[in-house]
């Protein structure tokens, strides 16, 4: 789960993605977070691929907008 703010009001759920270290990730929800007013959250199911890898950036983009990058370590 990523979460932010701002993503619910994506035109659909297709022009939202998200590569992590490079490699697509399929985004299967991103919307409003339910209970939390002004959070959003992007549910992403991550690739077998990435097991083992390290430090890897995450970027979302969201109607052609990109994200602010993050990192994440993959054990």
């Amino acid at each position: 789960m990523l979460f932010g703010s701002g993503f619910k009001f994506r035109n659909s759920l297709s022009t939202v993605s998200v590569k992590i270290g490079g490699t697509d990730s399929e985004v299967l929800y991103a919307g409003p977070t339910d209970g939390f007013v002004g959070l959003d959250q992007a549910n992403v199911r991550l690739p077998r691929s990435l097991a083992g890898r390290g430090l890897l950036d995450v970027v979302m983009t969201v109607d052609k907008k990109i994200a602010n990058t993050i990192t994440v370590q993959m054990k």
